[in-house]
C-alpha cells in the first residue's frame, strides 16, 4: 500500500518527536514504502562520540569537535533516515514532498492539506486544467481527459448544451445563438418552412401548419390571388390564373351578374343591379316588358330601356312598363285622358310624347308602334278598371284599310272583353275603328247596335248579355269621350279622370 504524502508526512514528525522523548537516542526512519528502520542514538561524554553497540557508518560529527564541553552534535546523515541537516544552522528536518505546502522541483503547485483532485491544486500537486481528466469544483461542469468537442464534455469542460456552438449527439445544428430567423433555430433544430419561425432572406412567413387556407400558405408563401388556394374569408374562389372572364375572376371573386365583367351566359353586365339602364339585374337586354319581368319577377311599373335587337344594331328606347295589370309584362303604346280621341296613330303618323313615355298624354309614332306590334301577341285596351277589350297585337291596325269616312268597321275575336261586369270569352264582335278623318270618335268602339250593319252581318246583336238593351249606349264598350255612359254603373272609361290605355305584349 502507498500512502498519501500527507500521511506520509505526519509519521515522519511523529517519529522525531519520539526519539527526543527519554528513548535510545535513535532515530526512526519510515522509507517510501512504509516500513521504519531504527538507528541507535550515539552518546557522547566528555566531548567524546561512543556507540553502545555496532558503529553506525551513517552517523557523522557535525558542529564543532569533540572537546570535552559538550558542545558538538551528532546526527544522521543527510541521505539516510529521512532526515536532513542544514549545514549553516544545523538544523534538520523531513525530505520534501507532494503536500509540505511547498512548491519543490518537479512540482506545479502545492498548497498541502488543501491539495485535492476537485481543487485547483490536486493530489500530484498539479495544476488543475481543463483535460486532465479531474472536475475542478466550480470551475468544470465535467473532465473527460480528451479533446474531443462532440462527446458528452467539451474541450471547455463544459456539458453541452444547445447554443454553445457545437453540434452535439441529439442537435442538428448549434450556431451558438439565439436567433430564430437564421438557418439553425434556437433549438438547435435546423430552421425548415412550417416550423413557425420566418427564415430571413428564404421564407416570406411562416405560421407554424400545413393549413392552406390562411394568410400563409404551407410553401411559406404569401397567400395571395392566383396562387390556387382559397384563402378563407378573403377569396371565393383562385383558380391559379388572371383571367377575368372565367369561372374565377381575376380579383379571386366569384363571377356574379353587376360585378362589371361580361361572363359566359350574360347579355350584358354594367357593374350595378339597376333594371331601368338597358342592362337588368339578372345582366340581360330586355326586348320588350314581358321579357324584362321573366328576367327580373319583381320588377315595378315604371320606365325602362329596351332593345329590339340586342347590343348593336338599332338603338335602345324608353318604355313604359305595366308590370301589375293582368300579370304584367306590357308595353304601353299609347296614353290619353278621356277629353282626347285615342287611336289615330295607329293608321295615322302621330307621334305624342313619343320620347317621354310616362307623359300623361303619350303615343309613339307608327314605326315604333309597328316594330313593338312585331315582337308581342297580346294587346289590351282598358281604362284602368275592369272594363277591358283583349285581343291579339295583329289586331292592332285592324281598319286601317276602311274608308275615309267615321263608318268605319271590322270583326274582332276577342280572347276577353268585360263590360259592367259582363265577361266573354273568345269571341268575335263588330268593332268601330277611328275614321281617317279628324272629326271621327276614337278608336275599339263597340255599340250593340251596330252589330248586323256596316259589313259585320251575321253577328247576333247583343253581344254582352245576348238580350235586347233597353237604353241606348247601357251596353256600348266606348273609349271615345263621343258616346258618354249615361246608364249606371258607369263604364270605366267614362268615369271621371278616366285614362285610356293601350298597350301590347
Amino acid at each position: 500500500m502507498t500512502l498519501r504524502p500527507t500521511i506520509r508526512r505526519n509519521l515522519v514528525i511523529a517519529a522525531l518527536a519520539l526519539a527526543g522523548c527519554g528513548d535510545n537516542g535513535g532515530t526512526t526512519t519510515i522509507d517510501s514504502a512504509g516500513a521504519s528502520t531504527s538507528t541507535a542514538s550515539s552518546t557522547t561524554t566528555g566531548g567524546s562520540t561512543t556507540d553502545p553497540g555496532t558503529t553506525n557508518p551513517d552517523l557523522t560529527t557535525t558542529g564543532v569537535s569533540t572537546d570535552g564541553s559538550g558542545g558538538g552534535s551528532t546526527g544522521p546523515s543527510p541521505t539516510t533516515g529521512g532526515d536532513t541537516t542544514d549545514a549553516t544552522t544545523g538544523s534538520s528536518g523531513p525530505a520534501p514532498f507532494c503536500g509540505d505546502g511547498n512548491v519543490d522541483a518537479g512540482e506545479e503547485c502545492d498548497t498541502g492539506p488543501a491539495n485535492a483532485d476537485d481543487g485547483a491544486c490536486t493530489l500530484g500537486c498539479k495544476a488543475a486544467t481543463c483535460g486532465d481528466g479531474l472536475v475542478q469544483t466550480g470551475v468544470e461542469a465535467c473532465d473527460d481527459g480528451n479533446m474531443v468537442d462532440a462527446d458528452e464534455c467539451t474541450n471547455a469542460c463544459a456539458l453541452p448544451s444547445c447554443g454553445d456552438g457545437l453540434v452535439q449527439a441529439g442537435e442538428a445544428c448549434d450556431d451558438g445563438n439565439m436567433d430564430d430567423t437564421d438557418a439553425c433555430l434556437a433549438t438547435c433544430v435546423a430552421a425548415s418552412c412550417g416550423d413557425g419561425n420566418v427564415q430571413a432572406g428564404v421564407e416570406a412567413c411562416d405560421d407554424g401548419n400545413m393549413d392552406e387556407t390562411d394568410a400563409c400558405l404551407s410553401t411559406c408563401v404569401v397567400a395571395k390571388c392566383g396562387d390556387g388556394k382559397v384563402q378563407a374569408g378573403v377569396e371565393e374562389c383562385d383558380d391559379a390564373n388572371m383571367v377575368d372572364n372565367d369561372s374565377c375572376r381575376n380579383n379571386c371573386k366569384a363571377p356574379a351578374c353587376g360585378d362589371g365583367v361580361l361572363q359566359m351566359g350574360e347579355e350584358c353586365d354594367d357593374g350595378n343591379m339597376v333594371d331601368s339602364d338597358g342592362c337588368t339585374s339578372a345582366c340581360t337586354i330586355p326586348v320588350m316588358c314581358k321579357d324584362l319581368l321573366v328576367d327580373v319577377p319583381a320588377a315595378k311599373d315604371g320606365v325602362y330601356l329596351v332593345d329590339t335587337d340586342g347590343v348593336g344594331g338599332k338603338p335602345a328606347f324608353k318604355v313604359f312598363c305595366d308590370m301589375t295589370t293582368a300579370g304584367g309584362g306590357w308595353t304601353v303604346i299609347e296614353r290619353s285622358p278621356l277629353s282626347l280621341p285615342i287611336g289615330r296613330a295607329f293608321y295615322n303618323d302621330a307621334a305624342v310624347n313619343n320620347v317621354d313615355p310616362a307623359n300623361p298624354r303619350f303615343r309613339y309614332d307608327k314605326l315604333t308602334m309597328t316594330l313593338i306590334q312585331s315582337l308581342t301577341t297580346e294587346m289590351r285596351i282598358d281604362c284602368r278598371g275592369g272594363d277591358y277589350l283583349l285581343t291579339t297585337a295583329a289586331s292592332l291596325y285592324n281598319g286601317s284599310g276602311g274608308p275615309n269616312n267615321c263608318n268605319n268597321w271590322t270583326v274582332v275575336t276577342y280572347t276577353e272583353a268585360q263590360l259592367k261586369g259582363n265577361k266573354v270569352l273568345n269571341k268575335k264582335m263588330c268593332t268601330w275603328h277611328v275614321g281617317k278623318t279628324e272629326g271621327c270618335a276614337g278608336a275599339w268602339h263597340i255599340d250593340e247596335h251596330a252589330q248586323v250593319n256596316y259589313g259585320c252581318q251575321g253577328l247576333p246583336n247583343f253581344p254582352w248579355k245576348g238580350a235586347a238593351i233597353t237604353t241606348n249606349s247601357a251596353d256600348t264598350f266606348a273609349t271615345d269621350p263621343a258616346t258618354l255612359d249615361q246608364v249606371q254603373p258607369i263604364h270605366d272609361c267614362h268615369q271621371p279622370n278616366a285614362v285610356r290605355w293601350t298597350m301590347l305584349r
